[in-house]
């Protein structure tokens, strides 16, 4: 009896003084023989545990207010450290990306979503979205465009620590030859403004739909950007699923964009595939692409690995660009890579790239690139 009754004073201490009070208090308490030295070691161990589930039971609480179905909040960054010889500038430690996200579903029909990007401040998403039914769901705002697969990709999620060369180019992710970045001079990482309809159509047996479709009419202006001409840009997705964890599909993109004090035309087509297993994962695409009468083309192929499920995978990757097909202007990059989770969210990405270029680049020849990135996400 006296050992709870003790028990209580320590806890209740514990609510409204410091730790180290608590400690003087046990310590006067064996000073006078009120307790032996194994009882106060008994009582401190157990109000420090009662302590710890109080905290982590306040801790839940206030995780839970901010991850409701009606709001959720999240982030993440990246850190990187970046060596190459093939600039000036051999080394570049940064921050790279910090996103604030907003998500939630005010009913079971619709749905909105914010994306803040802050290492160079910018709205990237804003959007709502609404559900009739699995076959259609109908989305306004700024979103990404339904275009190729890796596009859909975040950086959080995205296998590699940086875009294949194609895909930045190609489908507006501040690559060297990005055309919507010769307008608006942003990193748009494929959102623009526009309206949505998706969905899924024929259910199998197997548990999932064989079609997946998307497609948008969109501004062409990139993220946060004004109007520039009178023309909006047409952007199409559809994928087969046969079996499940395989999807093969294409689309198009067909719109123009406006710089140097003119209208260009910006037409892609694409054709991408990808599968996906317990420990492996495999995608590829092709794209054309029609750049004010500059004809361009580039293809990826990725492969990653779970060495140790969901902690530890190996990855391999090629990626072929031509800048211009009329004087064959390549680059090829090979890509290996691992990537170690530490905690959901949360990784650490080694890349090494061997990058190959035609005599048209400016470049030429050949050159190293090391990526280490530190990714943190809550």
């Amino acid at each position: 009896m006296k050992k709870l009754l003790l028990l209580l004073l320590v806890c209740l201490s514990y609510s409204i003084v410091s730790a180290q009070d608590t400690d003087d208090l046990l310590n006067k308490l064996v000073e006078k023989n009120v307790l032996t030295q194994s009882e106060a070691d008994e009582l401190r161990k157990s109000s420090s545990k009662e302590q710890k589930s109080t905290f982590s039971q306040t801790t839940e609480k206030v995780r839970n207010i901010f991850n409701s179905p009606y709001i959720q909040i999240g982030g993440n960054g990246q850190l990187m450290y970046q060596y190459t010889d093939g600039k000036r500038v051999h080394n570049d430690f940064k921050a790279k990306n910090l996103f604030l996200s907003v998500n939630g579903r005010l009913n079971e029909s619709f749905r909105y979503g914010f994306l803040l990007e802050m290492t160079n401040p910018s709205v990237q998403e804003f959007w709502a979205e609404w559900t009739a039914a699995t076959e259609f769901n109908l989305k306004v705002g700024q979103f990404k465009s339904p275009f190729t697969l890796e596009s859909q990709l975040v950086p959080a999620t995205l296998e590699t620590a940086a875009y294949s060369r194609t895909i930045a180019n190609l489908v507006g992710y501040a690559g060297e030859d990005d055309t919507m970045k010769k307008q608006n001079n942003k990193n748009n990482f494929g959102r623009d403004a526009g309206i949505m309809a998706s969905g899924e159509l024929v259910s199998l047996p197997a548990g999932h739909n064989l079609i997946q479709y998307s497609v948008g009419l969109f501004q062409g202006t990139g993220v946060t950007t004004g109007e520039v001409n009178n023309t909006k840009d047409l952007a199409a997705m559809i994928l087969f699923q046969p079996v499940k964890g395989l999807r093969v599909g294409g689309g198009t993109y067909q719109g123009e964009v406006y710089y140097n004090n003119v209208d260009h035309v910006r037409n892609r087509w694409f054709v991408s595939a990808d599968y996906k297993a317990d420990c492996f994962y495999a995608r590829s695409e092709w794209l054309r692409a029609n750049d004010g009468g500059t004809d361009k083309e580039g293809m990826y192929l990725l492969g990653l690995y779970y060495l140790v499920p969901k902690k530890l995978n190996a990855l391999a990757k090629f990626d072929y660009y031509n800048q211009n097909k009329s004087v064959n202007k390549e680059a090829k990059d090979y890509t290996v890579g691992f990537n170690y989770y530490f905690y959901p969210q949360c990784r650490i990405q080694l890349n090494y790239t061997y990058s190959d270029y035609s005599k048209k680049w400016d470049l030429g020849g050949a050159n190293n690139t090391v990526f280490a990135q530190l990714q943190i996400g809550f």
